[in-house]
């Protein structure tokens, strides 16, 4: 019988513990678009930097925002609602925002030489995660 009123009681407990709250992140666009549609075309303009020599402010208005874009795409990833696990996924996307974070920094003071420096470290954030999570994809030698 106190068995029976314990499992009641815990029951009850239960049933008036607050249910966690859904989240309020919903996703626009598939991993894919956003890959396409806004990391590729940002991270290229820092890959590319040194293409225009004689920058104009426009340019690195351009540079800065697209190295903003990149650094809190990095934060989009790592929402709960896209990321795919706590552990690499979250490393990687950490190693991009790193990257996206330098860039704005350097982007802001348009340091171009430091932009330029920065490029090996964007490109093994691009292809840890690429590595890890975009099947049949092989790290270029």
């Amino acid at each position: 019988m106190r068995l029976l009123v314990v499992f009641i009681l815990a029951g009850v407990v239960l049933a008036q513990a607050p249910s966690p709250e859904p989240s309020p992140l919903k996703s626009v666009g598939t991993m894919s678009e956003l890959m396409l549609d806004l990391i590729y075309p940002t991270s290229d303009q820092i890959f590319y930097v040194a293409r225009n020599e004689k920058k104009t402010v426009k340019d690195w208005n351009d540079i800065r925002q697209s190295a903003l874009m990149l650094a809190e795409a990095a934060n989009l990833l790592m929402a709960e609602n896209r990321a795919r696990d706590k552990d690499q996924w979250m490393k990687d996307a950490k190693l991009l925002w790193e990257a996206g974070n330098k860039a704005f920094i350097l982007a802001k003071a348009k340091d171009e030489a430091g932009m330029e420096a920065l490029n090996a470290e964007l490109y093994e954030a691009c292809q840890s995660c690429h590595v890890h999570y975009r099947p049949g994809y092989r790290r270029r030698p």
